[in-house]
């Protein structure tokens, strides 16, 4: 019975070592797989560093030069109007050479539109009267069977 217990004891020894060693070896391998996710992680926050930096960096850069192209635009167009003005080449515009005003226009439109408003109500009125007499109407005699 002695021989069976130290037997025992011993296998339950190799196995509580087993265990350590085997958990040793888990926690070592969590922690450098926890190691290389931060590194990943650190990689993947300096790439989007790079990125944000380059868009702004675009960003800037396009915005200076749309600038600098609708400067140089508008001081051409307005180099010109001047040179036109100075020669005389321009008439100057008044507001009855260039037609009626907005408001005339659109007491135009608002007339036009009561207008087509009432001959629309005008023609269902004459629908509805239509309508209503064929209703009132007696219907037609039935056929005579004997013809």
């Amino acid at each position: 019975m002695n021989l069976e217990r130290d037997a025992l004891a011993e296998a339950a020894l190799r196995f509580s070592e087993a265990i350590q060693s085997e958990r040793a070896s888990t926690i070592d391998a969590l922690a450098s797989e926890r190691q290389a996710t931060l590194q990943v992680i650190q990689a993947l926050r300096n790439e989007a560093n790079r990125r944000t930096q380059r868009s702004s960096t675009r960003f800037t850069v396009g915005l200076l030069l749309g600038s600098a192209v609708g400067a140089g635009a508008i001081y051409l167009i307005n180099q010109r109007s001047s040179e036109e003005l100075r020669l005389g080449l321009v008439q100057k515009s008044t507001p009855q050479a260039s037609g009626p005003s907005f408001s005339e226009r659109m007491r135009k439109a608002i007339e036009a539109g009561k207008r087509a408003a009432a001959a629309q109500e005008q023609t269902l009125w004459d629908e509805y009267r239509r309508h209503l007499k064929e209703r009132a109407a007696p219907p037609p005699p039935p056929p005579d069977p004997d013809w």
